[in-house]
């Protein structure tokens, strides 16, 4: 082949790196990471752990071949600086810490604090390099007692949720990160326990940086087919959480089959976390090691 002239070169290098830089902030080029990971998704971990201590969990998962660990509420009144200290050199990252958990506390005052208490968990989880903040909007039963008899999903308290949020819309745009809303299952929660539910307060609140955390464990006790509900409302999905049954074994323990809910993901262009937050079988780091294995053949075939 003739080689190009040195001006000619210069300018196809130009223009071509113009076209890729183009091509990635319009979202069109996805860059894959290590071999064996698919372009877009990371693998964390919330639970099992046996290890007790932060940096023997990362260490564990850099084993392991995970990307990154969910912080829930036990490490957040630690300093940034000291768990990124935890992390360092194992490449293990933060995925997501856990927010307030009482924006839908019955008392004003409660709720008002919850709400700073988010703002706090943003701002700390930019340091930490996560991509969203975790709000459960309630545990239990309906605490309002002027709505507790009335059939759900109550008005007052999607109203009172949809207030909250809207507070912290200007600091999750000016952190750019998100708060992720969990629906969880009957057992857990009186309120909120499908996707739809989650899906209609972040409409409510009518700004960018709201999404669903889509947890499979949840949604195979509430949802008649998770396949379909994601295909239809995974475009609100930035998050995941996956467990088998209901017993909440890691995955691939049944085995259950998260192809069908994958599509959906897939289809909704999903490029988030994927979170084992389950309780092991056996052994927690056989068990973390298996679920990853199946994981990645799950999502690779869905």
């Amino acid at each position: 082949m003739t080689p190009l002239p040195d001006s000619t070169r210069r300018e196809f290098l130009r223009t071509g790196s113009l076209a890729l830089a183009g091509a990635v902030l319009a979202g069109n080029v996805t860059f894959g990471g290590p071999e064996g990971k698919s372009p877009g998704v990371r693998f964390g971990v919330r639970t099992p752990f046996q290890e007790k201590n932060l940096r023997q969990r990362a260490l564990l998962l850099q084993r392991l071949g995970y990307d990154g660990i969910e912080l829930g509420p036990e490490w957040l009144d630690r300093s940034t600086e000291s768990i990124l200290a935890d992390l360092k050199g194992t490449g293990i990252v933060v995925s997501a810490i856990v927010g307030s958990i009482k924006l839908l506390d019955p008392d004003s005052q409660a709720r008002a604090q919850a709400v700073e208490t988010d703002r706090k968990r943003l701002d700390m989880a930019r340091a930490l390099g996560a991509v969203g903040v975790i709000e459960v909007p309630t545990f239990g039963p309906c605490r309002f007692p002027e709505a507790a008899k009335t059939p759900a999903p109550h008005e007052l308290e999607d109203r009172l949720l949809i207030d909250g949020l809207k507070q912290l819309a200007p600091d999750v745009k000016r952190t750019g990160i998100n708060i992720l809303v969990e629906p969880l299952t009957k057992k857990e929660t009186h309120f909120m326990n499908v996707q739809s539910h989650g899906a209609r307060i972040i409409e409510a609140v009518g700004a960018s940086g709201f999404k669903l955390l889509s947890d499979f464990y949840h949604m195979q006790l509430e949802e008649a087919d998770i396949g379909a509900t994601l295909t239809r409302y995974g475009k609100y999905t930035a998050y995941v959480h996956l467990a088998d049954g209901e017993k909440r074994t890691e995955p691939g323990s049944l085995p259950f089959d998260y192809r069908p809910g994958f599509r959906g993901l897939k289809q909704n262009g999903f490029s988030g976390w994927l979170t084992v937050e389950s309780r092991a079988s056996d052994n927690p780091e056989a068990a973390l090691g298996r679920a990853l294995k199946y994981l990645k053949q799950q999502w690779s075939e869905a």
